[in-house]
């Protein structure tokens, strides 16, 4: 538990959320498009979106499917003051 009141960068809030959508999402590739600090019941968040590119499962399938179908948006909150995922949504 961080004591201060020092809030995470925006930087440090993309390095929390892309370390905790690859441990979820194996071999993805990340993009940011997004990123908001808001105050939300005294609490400040920051609000990432972005677009998450997940690895075909199939060897098949890499040949076969367009790239896109593989692209899903992201939706993740993060606590500005202790850096945890408060929600994330795979849009």
């Amino acid at each position: 538990m961080i004591e201060d009141k020092r809030l995470l960068t925006e930087a440090e809030a993309q390095q929390i959320a892309e370390k905790f959508l690859l441990a979820k999402y194996h071999e993805s590739r990340i993009t940011f498009t997004d990123c908001q600090l808001l105050d939300k019941d005294a609490v400040q968040t920051y609000q990432l979106r972005g677009k998450i590119t997940m690895r075909s499962r199939g060897a098949l399938d890499r040949f076969v499917t367009h790239k896109s179908v593989n692209q899903y948006g992201f939706k993740l909150e993060i606590d500005a003051n202790q850096g945890w995922i408060i929600n994330y949504e795979i849009i």
